[in-house]
C-alpha cells in the first residue's frame, strides 16, 4: 500500500531515508527519488575511501548513471551518512563530495531539493548558510514528526537496523535438530547410492514433485517448518532444485514447472527453450512478485538460521540472489560475503560475485512499477 509521510524539513528526511532502504546507512550516500512531490525510492551506496576530488568525480558519474536509469524521476534528495564528526566546529563532513553529486545531478537535469549531511555527532543541510557549532543535535531525527509517525505505524515499515555480516544462529536446540536430520538424510542417499534398483524412501516423497513442495514452503506455519524444514534445506544443497526452487519463488509455479521439466543432462540454461530462465538469473525479464520474494526470504533466514555452517553456502547465495532480485544489493552483498568466507570456491557465490561486484542490478529494480489494482 501507499503511505504518505509528509516531511517538514531535513530532520524529517533523515527519519525517512532509513526505513526507505531497509537500515541505518553507514559510510554511505543515499539519493532519495523523487517523481513530482512524491518520494518513489531510494538508492545507496558506499562513500569513496579517498577523498580526492578526482576519486569524487569518477564514483559520482557511476552513482547517477544508475540514478538516470530510474524511469520519471525529476528531482532527489542527496544524504551523506558518515562517521566523520563535527568535532565542535561548523564545518559539514564530506561536503566536498556532496557538492560534486549535487552538481552532477543538476547536469544531468535533476532538481536537488536538499542535501543533508548526518555525521556521528550532528547533523546539518549543506544548504545551509548558518551551520551551527557541532551541527543540529541527532535528537531532533528521532523526535521528528515522521520518526513520530513511523514509530505510530511500524508495520507499515521495515525496522532500520544495523546491517550484520552474519545469518543470526538459532537456538542450539534447534541448530542440533537440524544437523543430525540433514546427516539421516544423506546417510539415506548414500545408501541409495550402493545399493542400486531400491526406491526411495517413503521420507523422500514430497520430492517427488519438487515444485509443489517448494510453493507450500512459502506458507509453512511454525509446525510445518519445523517438521519439513530439514528435508527442504538437504534439497537445496545444489543445482538443480538450488535453482529451480529461487527462480520459483520469484516468478511463479510456472518457472519452476518449466525449470524442472528440463533434461538434468543439459548444461545449465543451454537448452533452445532456456533462454528466458537464463535471463531472469542475470536480471533481464518481467519484474519478480516481491510479495513471494519477501515471504522466501523470512523463510531461508529462518532455515538458515538453524544451519551450521557446512551446509549454509547454497541458502547464503539464494537469500544474496533474491535480496538483488528485490534491488537490496547491499544485503546481497553481505549474504555473498559470509558464503565466500564459508566456502571461498563455492562456485555459486563466485558467480554471483562476478555479477554484483561492479554495481550492477537487475534491469527490472529501474522499472516503473505497477499501480496496485
Amino acid at each position: 500500500m501507499t503511505v504518505i509521510l509528509k516531511a517538514n524539513g531535513p530532520a524529517d528526511l533523515l527519519a525517512m531515508a532509513p526505513p526507505m532502504v531497509g537500515f541505518l546507512p553507514r559510510n554511505s550516500v543515499v539519493l532519495v527519488a523523487f517523481r513530482g512531490k512524491r518520494t518513489c525510492g531510494a538508492m545507496r551506496f558506499d562513500l569513496p575511501a579517498s577523498g580526492d576530488r578526482v576519486v569524487h568525480k569518477r564514483v559520482v558519474t557511476t552513482i547517477v548513471g544508475m540514478f538516470c536509469k530510474l524511469p520519471a524521476v525529476d528531482a532527489a534528495v542527496v544524504i551523506v551518512y558518515t562517521d566523520d564528526e563535527f568535532g565542535g566546529g561548523d564545518a559539514i563532513p564530506q561536503a566536498d563530495f556532496a557538492d560534486v553529486i549535487g552538481r552532477r545531478l543538476q547536469l544531468s537535469g535533476f532538481e536537488v531539493r536538499e542535501s543533508i549531511c548526518q555525521a556521528a555527532d550532528g547533523w546539518a543541510s549543506y544548504f545551509d548558510s548558518e551551520v551551527p557549532v557541532g551541527g543540529h543535535p541527532l535528537a531532533q531525527i528521532t523526535e521528528s514528526t515522521v520518526a513520530r509517525a513511523i514509530a505510530d505505524q511500524r508495520g507499515l515499515f521495515p525496522t532500520p537496523a544495523t546491517m550484520t555480516d552474519r545469518v543470526p544462529r538459532a537456538e542450539k536446540s534447534q541448530r542440533s535438530r537440524m544437523s543430525k536430520r540433514l546427516a539421516a538424510y544423506q546417510n539415506l542417499v548414500t545408501g541409495l547410492d550402493e545399493q542400486d534398483g531400491n526406491s526411495p524412501p517413503g521420507v523422500f516423497t514430497v520430492l517427488g514433485d519438487i515444485p509443489i513442495f517448494a510453493e507450500g514452503a512459502l506458507a509453512w506455519d511454525a509446525a510445518a517448518l519445523d517438521a519439513e524444514g530439514a528435508l527442504l534445506v538437504f534439497a537445496l544443497q545444489g543445482p538443480p532444485i538450488r535453482d529451480l526452487v529461487m527462480l520459483q519463488w520469484a516468478f511463479g509455479l510456472e518457472a519452476g514447472d518449466r525449470l524442472w521439466e528440463r533434461d538434468p543432462r543439459e548444461g545449465p540454461f543451454d537448452g533452445p527453450d532456456d533462454a528466458d530462465l537464463a535471463n531472469l538469473m542475470i536480471g533481464i525479464g518481467p519484474r519478480p512478485d516481491p510479495h513471494r520474494i519477501e515471504g522466501a526470504l523470512a523463510l531461508m533466514l529462518e532455515l538458515t538460521s538453524r544451519t551450521e555452517d557446512v551446509n549454509r553456502p547454497p541458502l547464503l547465495c539464494m537469500l544474496a540472489w533474491l535480496n538483488w532480485a528485490l534491488g537490496h544489493g547491499t544485503q546481497a552483498g553481505l549474504h555473498l560475503d559470509e558464503a565466500l568466507a564459508i566456502a571461498p570456491t563455492y562456485s555459486m557465490a563466485q558467480l554471483l560475485e562476478s555479477m554484483m561486484c561492479t554495481g550492477v542490478m537487475p534491469e527490472w529494480a529501474f522499472e516503473r512499477a505497477a499501480p496496485p489494482n
